[in-house]
């Protein structure tokens, strides 16, 4: 290989050294600009709420500013009041201040009216668009929540990082191979979402702002944007996208260790004018890699275990304990406790399962960010999956799934679990069982050499497959349903900040009264 940069690698680095300096530019006109000052109570309040609020929600944290904005602006639609939206923006900054989300007087007070008026803008396309046929609210409330995102933190590094990601696949993808695929699916569209959603990590609300920004479009193009909005709608779903998505994580890797780089060191654009100065800090962002996973999953093993003892205890006081006492008369402890300590028991001894990958990985690593900055990297080729194994191995999974919930069953029965725990406990073992999956996902997301298997973790993986798979679909109606979350924000946030908004009003005012004696 030569020390020569790729065309991908140029185009990356023009790209970035051009994006970065008006970032610079910005930022040194805001240095002096007047800022948001917040002041007042509830702080410590609203960020305990927050932070309860998002550990029984289970999202991941660098989507939690997104969701926090939305559901302010979810608020304010429903009131049907535009009038409220004219001058929004600042007690949005006010809350999400409180809430830990920014950085007190950060925020310039020029970007209030640009943020008003985006409000109005799709408040205004909301209530003309609610009536549609397939009408939803992240076409407008998603959407609007990037927007202002963007604003308030500019993501300007991750959308040139995606647009690399995007150039490198569409170049050593045989896009052919999936066009049988597409019907009348956009290959390339299915290919952007595939990538921001296995490299970034972004959520479908991110993903539908970027497509948008790709089209040029916006709510003011009416038809124009019901239309394409039905279109991402089903790119989501697309057989294409999924099987794009597995393609792109698989060759991911080296990828994800570069998003890293990119975001803690400041002279990448420099260090890639080197081959040999690039490689050498990008092995040493490797072992940081391995070390932030590790850090990652202790994390995700305490998140998962909070948000398994909130859900639990919710259902256990909404329908085990009424269930008990009307069919028994009493409460069945034994189940009850089952129930609550075994999933998060459970985690804990999956999180020993997870290991990291070793040297022979980060070799291979290197090998494939240097293919992509300075060789030819290697082109996929699509391989059928169907057939690989036998009817044998089906049917003896399938018994192996089946002897599993009977044997766990029987033994509950054994132990006075009647129907309605036997329900809760395979319920909260499967959706333990996708959310230590999902941890295992994030060593899986690092690694190019496939990791060797021995006894412990192949046991591991027969035996709680099947309930991964059951989790993943428990995950999926709990994400579009999540009623604990809906209840948390009828019943909690709704009245919570509405008071603190109230009592932060009626200090100003009191504020205001002491001026003027």
């Amino acid at each position: 290989m030569n020390n020569k940069l790729t065309p991908l690698g140029q185009q990356f680095i023009a790209s970035l050294t051009h994006s970065r300096a008006l970032v610079a530019e910005q930022i040194k006109a805001d240095a002096t600009a007047e800022k948001v000052h917040v002041v007042g109570g509830g702080g410590a309040i609203i960020a305990a709420y927050e932070q309860f609020r998002n550990a029984a929600e289970y999202t991941e944290e660098h989507l939690l500013l997104q969701r926090a904005i939305r559901r302010y602006y979810k608020r304010l639609f429903l009131s049907q009041d535009r009038t409220q939206l004219a001058h929004s923006a600042e007690e949005l900054i006010v809350e999400l201040t409180l809430a830990g989300y920014l950085a007190n007087d950060s925020i310039p007070h020029k970007l209030l009216k640009t943020v008003d008026e985006l409000a109005q803008l799709y408040f205004d396309a909301h209530m003309q668009l609610h009536t549609s046929a397939h009408f939803k609210d992240a076409w407008t409330l998603d959407v609007l929540s990037v927007r202002i995102e963007d604003i308030l933190h500019n993501l300007t590094d991750e959308n040139i990082f995606a647009q690399l990601c995007f150039d490198h696949f569409i170049a050593t993808i045989d896009m052919s191979t999936f066009a049988k695929d597409a019907n009348t699916t956009d290959t390339e569209a299915a290919l952007f979402v595939a990538v921001h959603r296995s490299l970034l990590r972004s959520g479908d609300a991110t993903i539908r702002a970027s497509l948008l920004d790709r089209y040029q479009l916006t709510p003011r193009t009416v038809e124009s944007y019901v239309a394409v909005n039905h279109q991402i709608d089903l790119l989501f779903d697309a057989d294409i996208t999924d099987k794009l998505l597995r393609v792109v994580t698989r060759r991911g890797a080296p990828l994800r260790v570069f998003r890293h780089m990119l975001a803690n060191q400041d002279n990448v654009d420099t260090l890639l004018q080197s081959r040999a100065n690039f490689l050498s800090n990008f092995e040493a962002q490797i072992a940081k890699e391995y070390e932030s996973v590790a850090q990652r999953i202790n994390r995700g093993i305490i998140k998962s275990v909070i948000f398994l003892i909130i859900t639990k205890v919710i259902i256990g006081l909404a329908i085990e304990v009424p269930y008990d006492y009307a069919v028994h008369g009493s409460i069945i402890v034994l189940p009850l406790l089952i129930n609550l300590l075994f999933p998060p028991l459970y985690m804990i001894l999956l999180r020993l399962t997870l290991v990291l990958p070793g040297y022979a990985n980060t070799a291979a690593l290197v090998d494939r960010i240097d293919a992509i900055f300075y060789g030819e990297p290697a082109q996929y080729l699509a391989r059928r999956r169907g057939g690989r194994f036998g009817v044998a191995f089906n049917i003896v999974y399938a018994a192996i799934i089946i002897g599993v919930f009977g044997l766990a069953s029987w033994w509950l029965i054994t132990l006075g679990f009647s129907f309605l725990h036997l329900l809760i406990f395979f319920v909260f073992l499967s959706t333990a069982s996708f959310l230590g999956f999902r941890l295992s996902r994030m060593v899986r997301e690092i690694e190019v050499v496939d990791a060797d298997q021995n006894g412990i973790t192949l046991l591991r993986d027969v035996l709680y497959m099947p309930f991964v798979v059951v989790g993943r679909w428990i995950s999926e109606k709990y994400a579009k349903v999540n009623l604990v979350a809906t209840l948390l924000d009828i019943m909690i946030e709704l009245p919570l900040k509405t008071v603190l908004r109230l009592v932060r009003q009626w200090g100003a005012f009191i504020s205001s009264k002491k001026d003027e004696l």
